[in-house]
């Protein structure tokens, strides 16, 4: 009755088995072939009527995760799949070292990524994205080789209505069905679902009332007033230090700072033309998402300039149907979520429960001006939907040492990241 396409995944109540040709058991088992489950040969006769759940394929372009050796002094990132695409370069670390862990440069169709683990098969440790650890105390000799956990989709984030169904912990994906993007999705210390994975919707999507939790269309394009539409405006995601139109970040603080959006890498030429050795931890990590500003993020809601004051929350945005902007302010999600997590405390410790299993956030950085993304793999900021005046809103800023939880204040016209959380 269910399907899993990665041995791995079959839940462990259930017996694992596989088979190449007509053998049985999980012995080794060739790549160029293709593969199914067999039912236990262990089993009494007659036990099998009406109670074969669970159907494994293999195919054979499918390489079965595997234990991968790590260079000594190294961490390696492993895809885990032959199916995902992007390369990661090695980490370098010592023994006992502290270090923050790479976002993931890789994207897998169909599947929302939930963090590392230091198996393949899951059973070992998880990790946030950009979680900080001890490094191993052999680490300098035998390396740390960690593999990304990837979750298939479970259906449509569009009025999705299974969070109070899961535990807090538990993980799940599913995919926005106005680009098929799939991603992580937790129940939190909060008690509520979060995506937990940064928002990369980008100009090639139609919003609409049907798709989007509320928007105010059509959108008003930012370099020309005349150009309306239900797409995000988008600037060159090639041009990091970009200072003119249509590549610049709109910085002139004035009601004409309307929708626009940065992808936070070129995914035309993320997955095909980096190489490992050539892995930037400011730019070259597809795990951080895209920045939009406020006009964007609240889907045509929250111009700059507009008379929204304070106490303002947007009665729409980005987020799709039955999903929202976390709201702000020492009484909204952000700093609700913070307290859960935390008892109050905005310390180091803090930061790093925010950048740990299952929370996930990371270190993506802003847009400020037409200058470079500011502060990528050293600081998290992402947009509430509280207003505070008609120029500045309330947003979660973190680093290693702080974190404020959708308590600080800034301009609209910056580029920052978007995370939803279920509810309407």
């Amino acid at each position: 009755e269910n399907s899993f396409n990665n041995y791995h995944i079959v839940p462990n109540a259930h017996t694992k088995v596989a088979s190449y040709a007509s053998s049985t058991g999980t012995g080794s088992l060739s790549v160029n072939a293709t593969y199914k489950a067999n039912i236990s040969s262990t089993q009494l006769a007659g036990n099998y009527l009406g109670k074969v759940k669970y159907t494994l394929v293999h195919p054979s372009t499918e390489i079965m995760p595997h234990e991968i050796a790590c260079d000594p002094g190294k961490i390696c990132y492993n895809p885990n799949t032959a199916t995902a695409l992007g390369e990661m370069g090695k980490q370098t670390v010592s023994n006992n070292d502290s270090i923050t862990l790479y976002a993931p440069n890789f994207k897998r169709d169909g599947y929302g990524f939930a963090g590392w683990n230091t198996a393949y098969d899951y059973s070992g440790t998880n990790y946030g994205p950009n979680e900080t650890i001890t490094a191993p105390s052999d680490v300098s000799t035998n390396g740390l080789s960690l593999y990304a956990v990837w979750l298939p989709s479970a259906g449509s984030l569009q009025n999705w209505d299974g969070c109070s169904s899961m535990n807090i912990g538990d993980v799940t994906a599913l995919s926005d069905n106005r680009d098929n993007d799939t991603y992580a999705v937790a129940k939190l210390a909060d008690g509520k679902c979060w995506m937990i994975e940064n928002l990369r919707l980008d100009n090639n999507s139609e919003l609409s009332s049907a798709n989007t939790h509320n928007p105010s269309l059509p959108l008003t394009n930012i370099y020309d007033s005349s150009i309306t539409s239900n797409h995000l405006s988008s600037t060159s995601s090639v041009a990091y230090k970009a200072t003119t139109a249509p590549d610049g970040w709109c910085n002139d603080s004035s009601s004409a700072c309307n929708d626009q959006s940065r992808l936070r890498t070129d995914n035309t030429t993320l997955f095909t033309n980096n190489s490992a050795t050539d892995y930037n931890t400011e730019i070259n990590v597809y795990n951080y998402g895209n920045y939009y500003n406020w006009y964007s993020a609240t889907a045509g809601h929250g111009k700059y300039g507009s008379n929204y004051g304070e106490g303002y929350t947007a009665p729409g945005d980005i987020c799709p149907t039955g999903w929202h902007l976390p709201t702000g302010d020492t009484v909204g999600e952000f700093y609700t979520l913070n307290t859960a997590l935390n008892s109050d405390a905005i310390d180091s410790t803090a930061s790093n429960r925010l950048r740990s299993y299952p929370n996930n956030f990371v270190y993506s950085g802003y847009v400020e001006g037409s200058s470079i993304i500011y502060n990528s793999f050293r600081n998290g900021s992402y947009w509430s939907s509280s207003g505070y005046n008609k120029y500045n809103v309330y947003y979660l800023y973190f680093y290693s040492t702080n974190v404020f939880p959708g308590t600080n204040k800034a301009s609209r016209i910056f580029g920052r990241m978007v995370r939803c959380v279920s509810g309407t």
